[in-house]
């Protein structure tokens, strides 16, 4: 039994769990056990689920177009098409290098019309009333998924192309013998063998979808989108800024609840294509 990695489990990951489950179930007011009534009140709480579908929608859109761009990549690089391989790698994945805190700063002034004359462009052409603000309320989720795009893009890319090159070399050249192109090869070879991976940083990235919590702080305080853009903005404002901490336990337990909910339902569904005899029947 590995006692310390026990220890270290229980004091960072089950310790935490239970402490926010139990303080869940306390009063704001007086810290009495009052049951279920804080979650009654996040059930009830309309700013907190469209929150939660607002991050539904980026997760449906952000994460299939980074997944894409992170295969297509990959197999470029594992592809002969492809001269400098190291250096494209380590340029692909330096955005990832940059904290999250920093790159939002950064897009956030890329993003201001005042400072870049291309989002004046439309309004100069007579196509649009003013200049375009991808910081507007109504934009400003587009304007987070260019920037997660950005910042979590290579990343997968590399963990992909790790799983492209343990690919054995004699099912590669046995397909080239038997006249496979390279896009078939790419489509019909690599990619199955490589789905299990492709599943995996799907998850991680359902995870990291609804754990969204830089990109709208930080975008707020640049273009005011708002405290209840996204549940980890509303937990936060509702912990420490209006110190009610006991109902911020709460979202955040429903929170994980949805988290798992997504995840399991998201690896159920795509599970029968990754392993075929996963629900094969056993014989009588």
């Amino acid at each position: 039994m590995n006692v310390p990695y026990l220890g270290l489990f229980a004091l960072f990951f089950a310790a935490p769990i239970v402490y926010a489950i139990v303080l869940s179930l306390r009063s704001p007011l007086t810290g009495a056990f009052v049951g279920l009534r804080n979650y009654s009140a996040v059930m009830s709480n309309g700013q907190f689920w469209s929150a939660v579908q607002r991050m539904g929608y980026f997760g449906l859109v952000q994460v299939t177009v980074m997944i894409c761009l992170a295969i297509a990549l990959a197999l470029f690089l594992d592809s002969p098409y492809c001269r400098g391989r190291r250096i494209f790698a380590l340029v692909y994945f330096l955005p990832y290098a940059v904290p999250g805190v920093i790159a939002t700063l950064m897009w956030g002034f890329l993003l201001e019309p005042d400072l870049d004359s291309a989002l004046n462009l439309p309004h100069q052409l007579g196509l649009a009333g003013g200049a375009i603000d991808p910081l507007d309320y109504r934009l400003a989720l587009y304007a987070m998924m260019l920037i997660v795009t950005w910042e979590f893009t290579g990343y997968n890319m590399t963990i992909l192309l790790t799983s492209l090159t343990n690919v054995p070399r004699q099912v590669l050249e046995a397909a080239k013998i038997d006249g496979c192109s390279e896009l078939s090869l790419a489509a019909r070879v690599k990619l199955p063998l490589i789905r299990r991976t492709v599943v995996f940083i799907v998850i991680l990235s359902i995870i990291g979808t609804l754990q969204l919590f830089n990109e709208p702080m930080l975008l707020n305080d640049i273009a005011s989108i708002g405290s209840s853009y996204s549940p980890n903005q509303i937990i936060y404002y509702t912990a420490f800024s209006f110190g009610n901490e006991q109902v911020a336990a709460a979202q955040s337990v429903v929170l994980a609840l949805i988290t798992i909910v997504a995840t399991v339902a998201f690896y159920t569904t795509v599970r029968r294509r990754i392993d075929p005899l996963a629900t094969t029947r056993a014989p009588r």
